[in-house]
């Protein structure tokens, strides 16, 4: 696992969703915007599911999970592997801060992604570089 920087999560803040990219066990892709994300730690990020379907089986077959972003700050591509809680209590606490955001919208899966990877997107010379 890696920690993410300050740079890493100062890009993070503002950003209003991000793009969470799956691929199953047979190697079929899955990309969907996501809205409701967080950091719990340098470490670790929150993932909110309310209406995956494609996603979710991805993940359930292949842990292994990308996101990328773009904001005011700048963006990454941060790689992890994930699990999936239903009925523990870090669900309890996704749902209660999902609600707490937008009280209509009923988590499903809260997604606990462990950072492994962190790739630069901005153009340039470095687009694409690894940095964590």
């Amino acid at each position: 696992m890696v920690k993410l920087t300050e740079e890493v999560k100062e890009s993070l803040k503002g950003v209003k969703n991000i793009f969470l990219a799956t691929c199953s066990r047979a190697g079929v892709p899955n990309v969907v915007p996501m809205g409701a994300f967080k950091l719990l730690d340098d470490e670790t990020m929150l993932l909110s599911d309310q209406y995956m379907q494609k996603s979710l089986s991805n993940m359930k077959e292949n842990p292994r999970v990308a996101i990328a972003y773009w904001g005011e700050k700048g963006g990454f591509q941060i790689k992890g592997t994930v699990t999936l809680h239903t009925d523990d209590q870090i669900f309890k606490e996704d749902v209660a801060w999902v609600k707490g955001i937008k009280p209509t919208l009923n988590p499903k899966t809260a997604i606990v992604m462990k950072i492994t990877d962190v790739y630069m997107v901005k153009p340039g010379p470095d687009a694409g570089k690894k940095i964590l």
